[in-house]
């Protein structure tokens, strides 16, 4: 006999909370244990559930992405699995999502992966939902990019922008109003950050990386 999933599911739309239980309790190994329609009775029946997996609508009311604010308040109670569930496919709130703690968000387009996605969960896998996995690539790369920024100081970015554009050190001393031995010394720190022998190299480097325009 498989293991029962125990599922608490927060949605105010009656239709789609009925239809939503009918259809994963059809699921030999899912079934619906408790149910709340807005962020207070979520956090009260998060407090009394044994629910493994807590499918929580992203906007309960009039009051924004009050979903995410429900997941935070649960989260601080006890450790909980939570899937967003929603309508809405906007980059910002998939990263708030994420942020926020869940394991995973799923559109309603797709309701027919929910059932997978909580198995995903309540065995801890690392399945992510092709509606975010994008745009948590993106956010990832966008991170490392600003890392990567935030390792050459503003002097050696624009000094490296000029070694990119094939101008001298004698051309970037009188551009900058530098002394040679200034421009040297970022030369060298640049070098020494990037790990690599010569200014073209770190040049061509930090263009591809995306450290300079």
């Amino acid at each position: 006999m498989l293991d029962q999933i125990k599922i608490m599911l927060v949605e105010d739309d009656r239709i789609w909370r009925e239809q939503l239980t009918n259809y994963l309790n059809r699921e030999e190994d899912l079934v619906i244990v408790g149910t709340a329609v807005n962020r207070q009775d979520a956090v009260h029946l998060a407090r009394l559930s044994d629910a493994h997996v807590v499918l929580m609508d992203l906007v309960l009311s009039d009051d924004g992405y009050d979903g995410i604010e429900a997941a935070l308040d649960i989260l601080e109670i006890k450790e909980s699995k939570i899937i967003m569930l929603t309508g809405i496919d906007e980059e910002e709130a998939i990263l708030d999502t994420f942020t926020a703690g869940a394991v995973n968000y799923v559109t309603k387009d797709h309701y027919e992966d929910i059932p997978y996605a909580i198995r995903a969960a309540y065995n801890n896998s690392s399945y992510i939902h092709p509606d975010s996995a994008g745009v948590l690539m993106k956010g990832f790369r966008t991170l490392r990019k600003e890392q990567r920024g935030k390792l050459l100081t503003p002097a050696e970015r624009e000094v490296l922008t000029y070694i990119h554009y094939g101008h001298r050190q004698t051309t970037i001393q009188s551009e900058r109003y530098t002394a040679e031995s200034t421009v040297k010394k970022h030369v060298n720190n640049i070098l020494r950050k990037l790990k690599v022998s010569s200014s073209r190299e770190a040049a061509r480097m930090a263009k591809r990386l995306g450290m300079i325009d």
